[in-house]
């Protein structure tokens, strides 16, 4: 059905007003006319950012009028414009860039303003059912932190606007209990989410095509923008990656740059970070404040899922396959213990990845030389739960991560691990339960992996550490984060 003009006007101006109430001193009485309240109110604001150069309100206004989020350069041009240019002119650019954005967006949107609050952007944990690493924490968060007053968590519109999530994406961040097979939504919303002199917490990795507006709300808008550091893998360990993620990390640092602050999920990880942000001066930038608040290492319940029993001990390797995982040195080390006639099984849990195919390739050779060699893809929680406490170890030699959360999940569990001595890795060692190796040493590898499969008195010994490590549940770090991301940013604010 084709939109009345009228509703078309009435929606401009329902949203400025709305926009205005929050940001202008002065506001016009309504006008009859759409038009005219319209021509009224977009000349109070012009008036208000004239006066004050405010690109708080400029950002304001652009969402106002064309229902999306604004990039760096519209701010600026719309600010220069009322300055350089005659009113009409720069006003007619304004509402020029209203009439593009709505071949995307909703012409009659409303504005939900949320005001001195906070808003959770949780995208893509909302849409997809992946739940590896990042989405895990954001599902941990999610049931902990939805009864806060005052929150507010949101995803995106095709057109580059912040909306509410639906039943579904609400389903998959608040109470999460497996995939749901529906696919991701493309939702074009006719309620726009606006945080005005709010917090935004990033608690994922944003899409590279969301880091323009990200980092203009974080620079511009006048909100504080916090978030979740999980590493800086691309850029550190970039001949590890595949050649378009440092870029997309770039552009994502470009957020972080005008980020209030980074809460890192280990010591290692706020190293990189602050390394970072050392930097930012030479910009005339101070960055954000970058703390640390580890992930936990909760103990999960008791398995709902029975393997079948092996006769001989279990070795389990966790994450997806890709070259800074190692993966190809434990399937090595495991050859080398083959040989020397030691009697296990290898399972590899996780998803391919970029160039792991070559791994496959010789997996599968291993396989087809007899070796007890296997890889399990898309494993439900529960099941993965049973094979950490089944094992006899895990190995997790990676050679950068940001936490690496299969070492913390095995030893909750109480299975004894041989990890990498790097990193955050040797955070987590440091508690005890870990056998720490050089990642790139196969020998030291394989050593350690022998000790543990046929050292009784040493397995014991890693158990009982592993056990007897301090707890620290999802309860505690869903408070501590809280307090980093909000509570602090906000007594910066006041």
């Amino acid at each position: 059905m084709p939109l009345d003009p009228q509703d078309v006007r009435n929606a401009l101006a329902g949203r400025l007003r709305a926009a205005a109430a929050v940001a202008l001193d002065e506001i016009p009485d309504p006008a009859v006319a759409p038009d005219a309240d319209t021509a009224q109110l977009l000349d109070a604001w012009a008036d208000h950012i004239t006066s004050t150069g405010g690109a708080p309100s400029a950002w304001l206004l652009l969402v106002a009028v064309t229902g999306r989020f604004p990039v760096d350069e519209e701010v600026h041009a719309l600010r220069r414009l009322l300055v350089a240019e005659p009113r009409h002119r720069a006003l007619g650019w304004l509402l020029d860039q209203g009439l593009a954005a709505f071949s995307w967006n909703d012409p009659l949107a409303e504005l939900d303003l949320k005001v001195g609050e906070v808003v959770v952007d949780v995208d893509f944990t909302a849409r997809h059912d992946l739940n590896t690493g990042i989405q895990r924490v954001v599902r941990q968060l999610g049931p902990r932190w939805s009864d806060r007053p005052g929150l507010t968590w949101v995803a995106w519109s095709p057109g580059g606007a912040m909306r509410h999530l639906g039943e579904v994406e609400t389903g998959r961040v608040r109470r999460w209990a497996g995939r749901v097979g529906e696919p991701p939504a493309f939702i074009t919303p006719r309620r726009v989410v606006v945080p005005w002199r709010s917090v935004v917490v990033l608690p994922e990795v944003p899409a590279e095509t969301l880091c323009p507006v990200l980092a203009t709300l974080a620079e511009h808008s006048g909100n504080s923008v916090s978030l979740i550091g999980y590493d800086a893998i691309p850029v550190v360990s970039a001949d590890l990656m595949p050649p378009a993620e440092p870029e997309r990390f770039v552009h994502y640092l470009t957020v972080v740059k005008h980020a209030r602050a980074v809460s890192a999920i280990s010591r290692a990880v706020a190293e990189e970070f602050g390394g970072f942000v050392d930097m930012l001066p030479a910009q005339g930038l101070t960055g954000p404040h970058v703390t640390s608040c580890p992930l936990p290492v909760d103990v999960p319940p008791a398995p709902t899922t029975t393997l079948t029993t092996q006769a001989d001990p279990q070795v389990l390797v966790v994450g997806s396959h890709e070259p800074r995982k190692n993966h190809l040195a434990v399937l090595h080390a495991a050859e080398l213990l083959w040989r020397d006639g030691l009697r296990f099984g290898l399972t590899f849990v996780g998803g391919p990845s970029w160039q792991s195919r070559g791994f496959d390739k010789a997996v599968a050779a291993a396989a087809r030389r007899g070796r007890d060699v296997q890889i399990l893809r898309k494993v439900a929680d529960g099941e993965l739960l049973a094979r950490y406490r089944a094992a006899r170890l895990t190995v997790f030699p990676s050679v950068h991560e940001g936490y690496g959360l299969p070492v913390a999940e095995s030893l909750a569990v109480g299975t004894p691990v041989v990890s990498s001595d790097v990193g955050s890795m040797a955070e987590i060692a440091a508690d005890g339960g870990v056998i720490a190796v050089d990642p790139r040493d196969d020998e030291a590898l394989a050593a350690a992996i022998r000790t543990l499969l046929l050292d009784d008195e040493a397995h014991a010994r890693l158990r009982a550490e592993g056990l007897a490590r301090p707890p620290r549940t999802w309860d505690d770090y869903a408070r501590e984060l809280w307090e980093q991301l909000v509570d602090d940013v906000r007594d910066v604010r006041a």
